[in-house]
């Protein structure tokens, strides 16, 4: 990514981190080393579990709105790898929207997060992840 674009992604973000921080500065992180062209696809589900979290579902769908508004806002033909990384992150957030009625889906997202549990098992004791063990 060009420097210009660089300044141009600065410009436009200005002060969100602090509009979503209950998304985790892990999170949004990762959502910035998408739009500079890294790939994360372990982000797919993170964006599942955002989107069907009662605390974070309402402040997931703003960054995704906002996400979506700053991509309309760039020119691709002055700014291409920005505008390309801001489309690849929006794959990545309308993904549990689009798919939330998909049982497929919904049980590979399931079984990541079970699987997660295991790894760390403090996970279960907070109810955002509990509801993954439940299909144990």
């Amino acid at each position: 990514m060009t420097s210009a674009e660089h300044a141009e992604y600065d410009r436009l973000t200005e002060g969100m981190e602090m509009d979503f921080i209950v998304l985790t500065e892990s999170f949004m992180g990762y959502c910035e080393e998408i739009i500079f062209g890294q790939d994360y696809p372990e982000i797919k589900y993170f964006c599942y579990h955002l989107y069907n979290d009662n605390y974070t579902c309402r402040i997931f769908l703003r960054l995704s709105c906002r996400i979506e508004k700053l991509y309309n806002k760039i020119n691709p033909d002055r700014y291409p790898e920005l505008s390309n990384g801001f489309a690849n992150l929006l794959i990545y957030l309308k993904e549990p929207i689009a798919r939330e009625a998909d049982q497929d889906y919904i049980a590979e997202n399931h079984s990541y997060w079970r699987g997660e549990i295991v790894k760390d098992p403090e996970l279960a004791y907070s109810g955002s992840f509990r509801k993954y063990l439940s299909a144990l």
